[in-house]
């Protein structure tokens, strides 16, 4: 039985982490989500992407989005490999 509770408490730590990451991951991306491009530029964690015609002939707009995250030196060097999906 307390093996059970363990397990159920883990579970909701780990749903509860997941909320978090999520909502702060959430709230950067709409900061910088319909900012125009001077306002983009003064905020760190935001970048100015110009707009561009896609291989597949849409066009993108212009638009302000996240920047991408750079993995810390603990994550590059801890091993972790990528898988690819071979063809």
């Amino acid at each position: 039985m307390h093996f059970i509770k363990t397990s159920l408490r883990c579970v909701q730590v780990a749903l509860l982490a997941g909320v978090a990451l999520t909502s702060t991951w959430a709230s950067a991306a709409s900061q910088c989500a319909g900012t125009q491009q001077d306002a983009c530029a003064s905020m760190a964690e935001c970048t100015w992407v110009n707009g561009y015609v896609r291989k597949d002939g849409r066009s993108v707009a212009s638009h302000c989005k996240t920047r991408a995250h750079k993995k810390s030196a603990d994550q590059a060097s801890s091993g972790a490999v990528k898988l690819s999906r071979s063809k």
